[in-house]
């Protein structure tokens, strides 16, 4: 029992031992994480500093969340999770990949991807699955220029933990497949506390526009709540992500 104990123990010091945890339930948090389509072609969301981008204009299912209940103890933590829905890639993360590939062409992203920004040392944990039973699949996590881990999803039916360690300054993380995966959960240590803001501070705001979670345009931010706030910039570019805006009493 102590062995066990301690072990478990040591489990729970290296998600901390670089920082608080973040944590993004996609598979739970029906809040932040709703039953969508997806994000649309060409767009970005960030969800308390998650970044969800589709990149290719012509990719329009990043981020799909749908109905899909598991059940999963983790081996190393003993931790049980409960999911009702999951979160899914919907293909890979550069153009040409498949899932025979064992690195990436590409330590940089094109499309369907993901992002944190971290302060320094991070540890990053998943909990997925492969998005076909008949095919194992990988998930790269790299700095950009660096493959930074591997997390393996065996052809199975049943969910996979895994967990990669990234050491160095602050970077932006990202995190895509060599084919589709599934997500029900995500976390990371010493995340960057300005990325829950995608607004860039070196550009100026021209516009600002606010939608439902149904992506029903609304006429201002007043009624609160859970909203897509999308502005844009006087370069003409633009950014999207999902903000929790206090109810106007």
């Amino acid at each position: 029992m102590k062995r066990k104990l301690l072990f478990i123990a040591l489990a729970i010091f290296t998600m901390t031992a670089y920082g608080q945890v973040t944590v993004w339930n996609v598979g739970n948090d029906e809040e932040k994480f709703p039953v969508s389509a997806g994000i649309a072609a060409g767009s970005s969301v960030y969800v308390d500093g998650l970044g969800i981008h589709s990149g290719a204009a012509t990719k329009d299912n990043m981020g799909q969340v749908e109905a899909n209940e598991k059940n999963f103890t983790s081996p190393t933590t003993s931790t049980a999770y409960t999911f009702v829905n999951r979160f899914k890639f919907n293909g890979g993360g550069y153009s040409g990949s498949s899932d025979a590939d064992t690195e990436p062409s590409t330590k940089e992203p094109t499309q369907r991807y993901l992002t944190i920004n971290v302060e320094g040392n991070s540890t990053l944990y998943f909990i997925g699955i492969t998005g076909s039973s008949s095919s194992s699949r990988k998930m790269f996590v790299t700095d950009g220029t660096n493959l930074v881990g591997t997390i393996d999803f065996p052809a199975a039916k049943n969910l996979n933990e895994g967990t990669v360690e990234y050491t160095g300054g602050a970077a932006t993380l990202y995190i895509y497949c060599n084919a589709a995966i599934n997500l029900y959960y995500i976390s990371a240590t010493n995340v960057a506390t300005s990325s829950t803001q995608s607004v860039n501070a070196n550009k100026t705001i021209i516009g600002e526009r606010y939608f439902d979670i149904l992506g029903c345009e609304m006429p201002d931010s007043s009624q609160g709540g859970l909203v897509i706030r999308k502005v844009t910039y006087d370069d003409g570019t633009s950014a999207s992500f999902k903000t929790y805006i206090r109810r106007n009493k």
